[in-house]
């Protein structure tokens, strides 16, 4: 058999557990104190650091996951593409699936390409 383990003996009295606690017995100031910092602080020049928000966040179409391998150098002609074209590498994708569509006349599939509301100007 191994050796018995030693007990630990604590008692409620050696240890203070409001230390480990994390909270602080600081007040937080009240909406006044806080109007007078504030105001105190602009007049001081003080520019907050926090961002304000813009609104609301746009939700993006660019949900999916789309990955596949390519040839070596595929990769950034692809991109040169994008950057002559002035878009993004997924509305570059986007348009090169419409080429091929029409390209090879498959008009079942851009029926398809339509309904999904892609905007391609």
């Amino acid at each position: 058999m191994g050796k018995a383990r030693t007990p630990v003996n604590f008692s409620s009295e050696e240890v203070d557990l409001s230390d480990l606690s994390g909270k602080t017995n600081q007040l937080k100031p009240t909406s006044e104190q806080e109007r007078k910092i504030k105001l105190q602080a602009t007049e001081s020049g003080f520019i907050s650091r926090e961002r304000k928000k813009m609104g609301r966040p746009r939700n993006s179409p660019y949900t999916a996951q789309f990955g596949g391998r390519c040839r070596e150098g595929m990769k950034p002609l692809f991109q040169e593409i994008g950057e002559a074209l002035h878009c993004q590498d997924t509305v570059t994708l986007e348009l090169a699936i419409l080429a091929l569509i029409e390209k090879e006349g498959l008009d079942n599939l851009l029926i398809k390409y339509k309904e999904l509301g892609v905007v391609t100007e």
